[in-house]
């Protein structure tokens, strides 16, 4: 039998940090590749414990799994719903000038 790599507990922490970064549509599709790949990850290891796989030893409950697997897919979500401005719409110069500065 083999023993599976535990889904670590800072995952979704890192991710919802990560999606607070986005910048451009690169950083959107990365952090949301890692997101799937690890959602998918998430629910082969609820497939293997439904099933009673003998091959592999899942290190965690399924409970554990099942909350991992919601939080991973509202931070998919939450992805998904950052709107990101084309390069071509910003302002050439952009200067945050203080409060009540009147030049």
């Amino acid at each position: 039998m083999k023993k599976l790599k535990k889904i670590p507990y800072d995952l979704v922490s890192y991710i919802q940090i990560e999606t607070e970064a986005i910048r451009d549509f690169n950083d959107k599709q990365m952090i949301s590749s890692y997101c799937l790949s690890y959602l998918e990850k998430v629910n082969w290891y609820l497939e293997l414990l439904e099933v009673g796989s003998k091959k592999y030893i899942v290190p965690q409950t399924k409970e554990q799994l099942t909350a991992i697997r919601d939080q991973l897919m509202q931070c998919h979500k939450d992805i998904m719903a950052v709107k990101i401005k084309r390069p071509e719409d910003r302002p050439l110069i952009d200067i945050k000038y203080p409060k009540g500065y009147e030049g």
